[in-house]
């Protein structure tokens, strides 16, 4: 019988790294601080499911830039001195 070339589902956690392209040291940080799905227990090995984590590539991952470093100047040039008006 030939065999067969698959890609499992589940992953271990260097794999998973892998999967996502970061070291397993920042995926490690990024599981600590909730911004990556939590493994399943398998049989007594942590996984994590492919899915869950093709999950993080589907949301916004965008945050909004401050390019005036406090000082207004951009409110000032527009003509928005007073932003709460």
């Amino acid at each position: 019988m030939p065999a067969v070339d698959f890609t499992p589902r589940g992953l271990r956690r260097e794999d998973a790294a892998r999967y996502i392209g970061i070291s397993p040291t920042l995926f490690d940080r990024m599981r600590k601080e909730g911004r990556i799905p939590a493994p399943r227990d398998m049989f007594g090995v942590m996984i994590w499911d492919r899915q869950d984590l093709d999950s993080l590539f589907t949301r916004p991952s965008y945050s909004a830039a401050n390019d005036n470093n406090g000082s207004g100047y951009w409110d000032k040039v527009c003509g928005f001195e007073n932003p709460s008006m």
